[in-house]
């Protein structure tokens, strides 16, 4: 083969690179299923799917099709994904150099996807409620135990630090949950150890200590006899009142409602174009008004034009970016024949906070390997150029050195971007609702409300058979 149709084969080469790399496109076919209502579907386009994410994002794959199986009720085939998952996130943390190596020449994405901290408690919180709603509630608690255990561990690794290492909602399950099987003396520190995390990331987590696990404070200290501790709570937490009384629990059947809202967090790159020279920012001054904000859908172009002009660098980082849930609650109404119990869900957890806190955590890390790894791109690039110039020359063919010196920027160019993977089929937030009642059958519906007091969308309504001294969990999900 001659050399001119070599060099266009690496021109075509590297523009089919710029143009080949993007998100998959699956996501939004799952989200407008998942906001029809139609799980059963999203678990079907999940499945389909499963070639697109590969082998470096065989955990992500697993996390997404546990939450979507979980989404869809059911919940045994949503733990063995989830198990896996669990399972490959040990085994991930071994790094392989060569991954190592590939993230810092090319990009973070090259390396298996891992996960944030707070996406590992996460599968045991949803393994958790899985085995709830199948009311098998000693395997749940092996899962609260796992959460704990995954907790105290971060907690070690990361002392010392403002780093993610303990979760506000994930110590209140697991109180919960030994409250639920009986153990009250561990419910009661998993309590107070719920209560310190949600007062101490009140912060960044953007969950105000919620009503009841105030409650479930009084409750619990009542219930062990702990009477000083009992009215240190009534005196902290006045707004409480006698309703929290222990009374009569034994005899009544427990309800509780855990609720979906909104969209989990995603992901975007951040492209930020670093002029080296002053025509060089002349030119980039230029093309972004031309361009718009760089993309990935943009920066084909940008790549193929900077790297042309040879003294434009580029580094992408991650961003978040959320969509808020327009439901501010939910109204929970019990009712049988004979009687009518009515409340409302209250906030425990957001999901963006946290993972905002976990971005935020890595950010000056990534920065410093974005930098490194774009100044070692831009070198090699050059340093191609330069040999292939002293090449071209010595055949008199000094267009060749030039097209492939603009092709080895090109190329160190299209193939920046940030790692924007994430767990994108998690909720935006939860909320929780819990309640005794006197066994029988019962009709339960649910009425989201907005801000404003207003109803948003239809009332859900099922109907649930209520046994004394037996714990029963809704899910319910709404993604408005």
């Amino acid at each position: 083969m001659s050399v001119q149709p070599r060099i266009l084969l690496l021109v075509l080469g590297a523009i089919w690179f710029v143009g080949c790399s993007g998100p998959m496109s699956h996501y939004a076919k799952v989200e407008r299923s998942l906001l029809a209502g139609n799980s059963a579907q999203a678990v079907t386009i999940m499945q389909s799917a499963k070639e697109d994410y590969g082998d470096k994002n065989r955990l992500l794959y697993l996390l997404d099709q546990g939450m979507v199986l979980h989404l869809a009720q059911q919940y045994v085939e949503s733990n063995k994904a989830l198990e896996e998952a669990n399972t490959l996130v040990e085994e991930l943390y071994t790094k392989h150099l060569r991954d190592e190596a590939s993230a810092l020449l090319v990009n973070e994405a090259q390396r298996p996807f891992v996960g944030d901290p707070f996406e590992h408690v996460m599968i045991n919180v949803v393994k958790a409620l899985n085995y709830a709603a199948l009311q098998q509630w000693n395997e749940a608690l092996v899962e609260g135990r796992r959460i704990d255990h995954r907790l105290n561990v971060l907690h070690d690794k990361q002392e010392g630090t403002e780093t993610y290492q303990e979760d506000p909602f994930a110590r209140y399950l697991v109180g919960l949950l030994y409250d639920i099987t009986g153990d009250l003396n561990n419910a009661y520190v998993g309590y107070r150890k719920a209560e310190q995390v949600y007062e101490d990331s009140q912060e960044w987590s953007r969950v105000v200590f919620p009503d009841i696990l105030k409650a479930d404070l009084i409750r619990t200290a009542e219930r062990l006899g702990l009477s000083d501790e009992v009215r240190q709570y009534r005196e902290k937490y006045p707004e409480i009142g006698v309703a929290s009384g222990s009374e009569g629990l034994s005899t009544q059947a427990q309800l509780i409602v855990i609720s979906y809202y909104g969209e989990g967090p995603k992901k975007e790159d951040v492209f930020i174009d670093v002029p080296v020279s002053l025509d060089a920012l002349y030119l980039v001054a230029l093309t972004k008004p031309w361009f718009g904000r760089s993309t990935r859908d943009t920066r084909g172009g940008e790549s193929l034009l900077y790297g042309l002009h040879g003294q434009i660098a580029r580094i992408a980082l991650p961003r978040l970016t959320m969509k808020k849930t327009t439901v501010a609650y939910d109204v929970i109404e019990v009712t049988n024949q004979t009687a009518g119990f009515k409340t409302q869900s209250e906030r425990v957890y957001d999901i963006g906070a946290v993972a905002e806190k976990n971005l935020a955590d890595e950010y000056d890390a990534l920065v410093l390997r974005a930098v490194a790894r774009s100044a070692m791109k831009m070198a090699a690039a050059e340093g191609i150029a330069i040999g292939a110039r002293a090449a071209a020359g010595r055949n008199n063919q000094g267009w060749v050195g030039l097209l492939v010196g603009a092709i080895a920027r090109i190329l160190a160019l299209a193939t920046e971007e940030a790692d924007v993977r994430s767990w994108r089929t998690l909720p935006g937030e939860f909320q929780l609702t819990r309640l005794w009642v006197e066994p029988g059958d019962y009709s339960l519906a649910i009425q989201s409300m907005d801000h404003q007091g207003r109803k948003t969308g239809g009332s859900q309504q099922r109907h649930l058979q209520l046994i004394k001294g037996e714990t029963t969990l809704v899910i319910h999900q709404s993604l408005q």
